[in-house]
């Protein structure tokens, strides 16, 4: 099985249901979610399916999880408007932060936005840090929890461990 800092991290905090667009950075991260119950992982094709399924999830007693890149807000902005932001509730967010000089381009145009769509959403998010995993992945739960909204951590490439 293929292991992942940052989901060791996050399944530590409780999360029970995943749901997110695969992407290259969080490679081992999904091949970790492999390891999870069927019903526990939604491999979506958009990111706003991803965030309205975290709703659903979040309504029936779950524990949930969005997994974009970010050049996949613009895509759940509107879901996550309409219902986690009015609706107050929480989702945590594992994003791959996207946009390196030779990166592709939509990547690098949406990378250099995404801090500031976050904050335009009035959104806490915050940049991983290797080591820093598990403290990381508490304070994205808390946050979301907490403050009943979305929460996004912003990730570089994993690489596995």
């Amino acid at each position: 099985m293929t292991t992942s800092r940052w989901f060791e991290a996050l399944a530590g905090t409780g999360i029970n249901f995943v749901a997110g667009v695969p992407c290259s950075y969080l490679a081992p991260f999904f091949a970790a979610c492999e390891s999870l119950p069927p019903t526990a992982l939604l491999r979506a094709t958009r990111e706003d399916h991803a965030v309205a399924a975290c709703a659903g999830a979040w309504l029936g007693g779950r524990s949930p999880l969005a997994v974009m890149q970010n050049s996949g807000l613009g895509y759940c902005l509107e879901t996550l408007s309409s219902l986690h932001i009015l609706y107050r509730m929480p989702l945590p967010m594992l994003v791959s932060d996207r946009g390196a000089a030779s990166d592709f381009e939509e990547h690098r145009f949406l990378g250099q936005r995404a801090r500031a769509l976050l904050d335009l959403f009035e959104i806490p998010w915050r940049e991983g840090a290797p080591g820093e995993e598990a403290s990381l992945a508490r304070w994205l739960v808390a946050a979301a929890r907490e403050a009943r909204c979305p929460a996004v951590l912003l990730v570089g490439r994993e690489e596995a461990p």
